[in-house]
């Protein structure tokens, strides 16, 4: 069984051991583009402790990645499904972007 993982609320410590706050760390990720653990913690000090919030600030990395993915990343990884005349070729071509060719 999977355990579960408590998400913290808008602005909880999730350092704990250097008492550094979900938007700092957020923020840290999002201002400088870091994408590794390692770079956050030289970056503010958070997960420079005890490593227990590691897998929080990992989820943080992935959702900004996320949220800042260029829409030609997931357009190149799945051709086939964006060229199929449906949802994805109506959003392209409405929002400008070039469906790859086939």
């Amino acid at each position: 069984m999977i355990p579960k993982v408590d998400i913290p609320q808008a602005d909880e410590i999730v350092c704990k051991c250097l008492q550094i706050p979900e938007s700092v760390i957020r923020n840290c990720i999002e201002e400088n583009g870091l994408t590794e653990i390692e770079q956050v913690t030289r970056a503010c000090q958070a997960g420079g402790g005890c490593h227990t919030c590691h897998m929080l600030i990992q989820l943080f990395i992935d959702q900004n990645r996320e949220r800042n993915r260029p829409t030609e990343e997931p357009v190149s990884a799945h051709p086939a499904k964006v060229l199929k005349k449906g949802i994805f070729a109506r959003f392209f071509s409405r929002n400008g972007s070039k469906t790859p060719s086939a």
